[in-house]
């Protein structure tokens, strides 16, 4: 192969990668947060399969541009294919972003039906100048119709069949104030309780695991401090799943669902009294790679 075909197929493959790269940025943050708490179908994969089966797509549309390109951008029907090639990529990218960051499954949807037309407009173009090229893109089309798929039902999972809006399965919640707060915006989040503030969660890193995460700086124990530092991490080989419950017996404790930076923390307390003192201990549980990070301190 001639120095200029390997310098293009190097080209072709990482502004192709890139398209993936940028999604990251959307999709990484969502994945332990919002992703991990909505509703997904029995046939969802496992979140970590994404990441190799797009490094490889992206990798096979990189060479099929390849294919084209090396025919020479001074015919016409190559430049209107790699046009469109390139336009597909932007949609693969904005697909992410809506989805993802935007949190609306309903608008990715109808993003990836244009997605999924503008690769099988892709296909017949290169198909006219390289059947190669044109079979590279199949594994392609197939996984982004089951994306598409799997799209839509997430979306149908976690809506009304009749609009957009999320059922919202309580309506308020009791603050640690006694006040209640009520459900707000298409998502049902719920208003912050009074004097929650997601800047006094302070981040920190567990030495011995290297997890990172936060936790509640502003701790309401009536007595002390907090002692027991830094906090007893473990990692349970399980599926992250949080029940909030108001102290309906000492030894379950008061358990609270917050959303700090994109993440859902689990923070449960547990009061104690002995030896004329009361220590109040905290749980914060939250979901990382598929399994659950449990942090506790005294």
């Amino acid at each position: 192969m001639e120095i200029n075909n390997i310098l293009k197929l190097i080209i072709a493959i990482v502004v192709s990668e890139l398209a993936g790269i940028i999604g990251t940025f959307f999709i990484t943050p969502s994945i332990s947060g919002w992703y991990a708490e909505i509703a997904k179908p029995a046939f969802n994969p496992p979140a970590w399969i994404f990441g190799p089966v797009w490094t490889i797509l992206f990798a096979l549309m990189g060479i099929a541009a390849f294919l084209i390109w090396k025919k020479g951008l001074n015919r016409r029907d190559v430049k209107i294919a790699l046009s469109i090639f390139l336009g597909q990529l932007v949609l693969n990218t904005l697909w992410s972003v809506i989805f993802f960051g935007l949190h609306s499954p309903g608008g990715a949807f109808i993003e990836i039906v244009f997605l999924w037309l503008a690769i099988l407009a892709t296909i017949i173009a290169f198909a006219k100048i390289s059947e190669l090229a044109a079979w590279l893109l199949l594994p392609y089309i197939l996984w982004v119709s089951f994306a598409g798929y799997l799209n839509y039902s997430i979306w149908q999972l976690n809506s009304l069949v009749n609009g957009w809006q999320t059922t919202c399965i309580q309506e308020t919640k009791l603050c640690s104030d006694d006040s209640y707060i009520g459900r707000t915006g298409l998502k049902c989040e719920f208003t912050a309780c009074p004097g929650e503030n997601d800047d006094l969660w302070r981040m920190t890193t567990d030495n011995k695991t290297g997890i990172t995460f936060q936790y509640s700086e502003t701790l309401p124990t009536e007595y002390i401090h907090v002692v027991d530092w830094p906090p007893q991490v473990q990692i349970l080989n399980e599926l992250f799943a949080c029940t909030e419950a108001w102290s309906e017996t000492a030894r379950a404790g008061k358990t609270m669902k917050r959303m700090v930076n994109d993440r859902i923390y689990c923070v449960t307390r547990v009061t104690e009294g002995a030896a004329g003192s009361i220590y109040t201990q905290y749980a914060h549980t939250f979901p990382k790679d598929n399994k659950t990070i449990n942090s506790k301190l005294t």
